[in-house]
């Protein structure tokens, strides 16, 4: 059974280590050919001038250190282990010798034979050598690779287990919300009935009573069970951003003047349902402070949709910004745009207060 072929990220991978191996190998093999050609020229001189003899002998040292780096390389070098690699190193430094030196007797550069000698064995050894740290420059870049892929493959899980976290959040605050709407209401309504039927039965002053706990349990239902589930879960989130902005502002009493203005107009931002979610937040957390803790009487909402980032800004014409608040809800919101690449800033103005929250579209 043959083996699978190497993937794209694996052919890329061996083409950077063979051009690591062949730029590591003909730096040091060249500056070590050119060491050698001015040292065979002082020791040895020759029949032509000083620096014409070392410029033949540099460019045939340096063709010596070519070819075996290119034996090295067709020979898959960097992918051999153990006595084989051994070996053929040693091999292609023997035959880029035998090339350098069967050069050197074709221009006519000659040197008495034990001295020929001699040079041919130290330069395979330098050739060698210089293939040892060659495939030690490899061995570093492979495990600085694969040390920086483990490091993104580890945060790419911690990215993950987060996202899953904030869906199964998101279906936790779906449930919980439903429940509040659906369940928890309908059982309201059921004891408001069962109250009227019990009521009818009783005197004017236990009628009355019966009455009252009636209207508490209608304003039970209608403004703290309807306003948790909107705080759980926002109404219209599940149709965008805008219409989630739409039923918040619906909601404030009319006694408030409120408003809200999409630029560009009819803009609805292209979000996933988490970047929705924390912007809606942001905007029931500046409508909520705005009449809780500034008693503003106008609440003004205006969603800006840039090319590249969306702003949401809630302001109103409160007592502006309390310096001694404790504000535990806005930095949790602050940490959540900080980790979506967003910002959250609160800052007074002449008339009141706004809230900027900055988000990225992407």
């Amino acid at each position: 059974m043959s083996a699978d072929p190497p993937g794209p990220s694996a052919l890329m991978d061996h083409a950077a280590d063979q051009r690591q191996f062949s730029l590591v190998a003909l730096a040091l093999g060249g500056t070590l050919s050119l060491a050698a050609s001015l040292q065979a020229v002082l020791l040895l001189g020759g029949d032509l001038a000083p620096a014409v003899d070392l410029l033949v002998r540099a460019a045939i040292n340096l063709i010596g250190v070519a070819i075996a780096t290119a034996l090295a390389v067709s020979a898959e070098l960097i992918s051999l282990t153990g006595i084989v690699r051994f070996a053929v190193l040693a091999s292609c430094s023997v035959v880029a010798e035998a090339c350098r030196a069967g050069i050197q007797l074709l221009v006519g550069i000659s040197s008495p034979d034990d001295v020929a000698l001699a040079e041919s064995v130290i330069a395979a050894v330098l050739m060698s050598v210089t293939f040892v740290f060659a495939l030690q420059s490899v061995s570093s870049r492979r495990r600085a690779r694969e040390s920086e892929r483990a490091r993104l493959a580890q945060a790419t899980m911690g990215l993950t287990a987060l996202a899953a976290l904030a869906d199964e959040e998101l279906h936790m605050r779906r449930e919980l919300a439903d429940a509040l709407h659906t369940t928890l209401q309908g059982r309201v309504v059921m004891l408001q009935v069962e109250l009227r039927d019990l009521a009818a039965d009783l005197d004017d002053a236990a009628r009355a009573r019966a009455e009252h706990i009636g209207r508490e349990l209608d304003a039970l239902r209608e403004i703290e069970l309807r306003g948790a589930s909107a705080a759980l879960y926002p109404e219209g989130i599940d149709r965008g951003l805008v219409a989630a902005l739409r039923a918040l502002t619906s909601r404030i009493p009319a006694a408030i003047d409120a408003s809200l203005v999409i630029i560009p107009s009819g803009a609805e931002p292209a979000l996933d349902l988490g970047r929705r979610l924390t912007l809606a937040r942001v905007a029931e957390e500046g409508v909520s402070n705005a009449l809780r803790h500034g008693r503003a009487t106008r609440v003004d909402t205006v969603l800006h949709v840039g090319i590249d980032e969306i702003t949401l800004t809630v302001r109103d014409d409160g007592a502006g910004v309390d310096p001694t608040a404790a504000r535990s809800g806005l930095r949790r919101l602050s940490d959540l745009l900080q980790g979506l690449g967003g910002s959250l800033e609160l800052s007074p103005t002449p008339s009141g207060a706004q809230l900027v929250a900055r988000m990225p579209r992407g």
